[in-house]
């Protein structure tokens, strides 16, 4: 860990002065529930649209057939569950922005990657907070551990997924998977080399988790109709 240094008593507090690792000093900052929102309903949207490419424009008679002996057994409600577990997942992934929101500027760069921040405790212990080392292969090793952390809080969609939507969407459930593996390399790659460089992994893991949601929330629409 790396203790936020600031020779000042305003380290103490978070002053940021050009210091990209100390907490900046937020200025009456304001619960914003706005990303959490977008974040847990716009992208479905889009797996949505996916989803429809998929099975409007793939084997669409050989994908009716199948929903149907699903919901012959009442297995829709398996496809319901994998959407319901995805936006439970992307809401609590979300949530947490509210207060980062607040104890962190857009532009702090490898202080964002921060999951926690801690403060020394003790006898005459000092004031400052403490966070992850963020230079050098110290830095990268943190970052590159943080994005397997970020997989694993955000992969259990996808599990489900392989089981319940291969059931009509085989080959396709086949090539989401492989681009989200490709996605968390990516994000893995580029976070160890700094904040802000994972973003094209996460985009890609985004792509291949919504549309996959998209086809099992599809699925169960059909079924049920």
């Amino acid at each position: 860990c790396e203790v936020t240094t600031a020779a000042a008593a305003a380290a103490a507090m978070g002053s940021d002065n050009g210091n990209k690792q100390a907490l900046p000093t937020m200025k009456d900052p304001k619960a914003d529930f706005i990303p959490v929102i977008f974040l847990t309903l716009i992208p479905l949207c889009f797996g949505l649209a996916g989803a429809s490419a998929i099975f409007y424009l793939g084997a669409r008679d050989k994908y009716e057939a199948r929903i149907s002996e699903l919901a012959a057994k009442d297995l829709q409600w398996a496809l319901v569950s994998v959407v319901v577990l995805g936006r439970v997942i992307a809401l609590v992934n979300a949530l947490p922005i509210v207060w980062k929101h607040k104890i962190m500027k857009a532009d702090s760069g490898n202080l964002r990657s921060n999951p926690f921040i801690y403060h020394s405790v003790g006898d005459d212990a000092p004031a400052n907070h403490v966070t992850l080392v963020s230079g050098g292969d110290i830095g990268a090793y943190n970052r590159a551990n943080r994005s397997l952390h970020h997989m694993i809080e955000n992969f259990g969609v996808v599990l489900a997924g392989i089981f319940a939507v291969s059931q009509v969407f085989a080959f396709p459930v086949f090539v989401l998977v492989c681009v989200f593996g490709i996605g968390r390399v990516a994000h893995l790659l580029g976070y160890a080399q700094g904040y802000g460089k994972h973003a094209p992994g996460f985009m890609l893991t985004m792509i291949a988790t919504n549309t996959l949601e998209g086809l099992a929330a599809l699925a169960a629409f059909k079924a049920f109709a």
